[in-house]
């Protein structure tokens, strides 16, 4: 199984980011994540996209396993490209998440 440490950002020295994330649903905090992923897939920034990885990957329900259990592959997979700096397969493919993630639950 796979483990990164992670830091969160220091959240308090942005009052707006601070106000933009404690005010938004569980749907546009995943939408802001995978945001964060393809930001740092483009910058080549391996640290940051393992953690978004690893930060979607904690935010599964298994309770619902039907989505989940794909979701939990797919973040997986995308951990292992992630480890071997193939940040466009990954951008490319949480990119295709993010467009899926944002019409199927009405969030911009």
């Amino acid at each position: 199984m796979f483990r990164t440490q992670v830091q969160p950002r220091n959240i308090d020295k942005d009052p707006y980011l601070k106000q933009k994330i404690f005010s938004a649903s569980p749907e546009k905090l995943v939408s802001y994540m995978y945001d964060a992923i393809i930001a740092a897939c483009h910058r080549k920034d391996q640290e940051r996209t393992l953690r978004g990885l690893v930060g979607l990957v904690n935010a599964l329900n298994f309770d619902y396993k039907d989505i989940a259990v794909p979701l939990f592959q797919l973040y997986q997979y995308c951990l292992e490209r992630a480890r071997k700096r193939k940040f466009d397969e990954v951008e490319g493919l949480i990119s295709g998440l993010k467009s899926a993630w944002v019409e199927a639950m009405n969030v911009n």
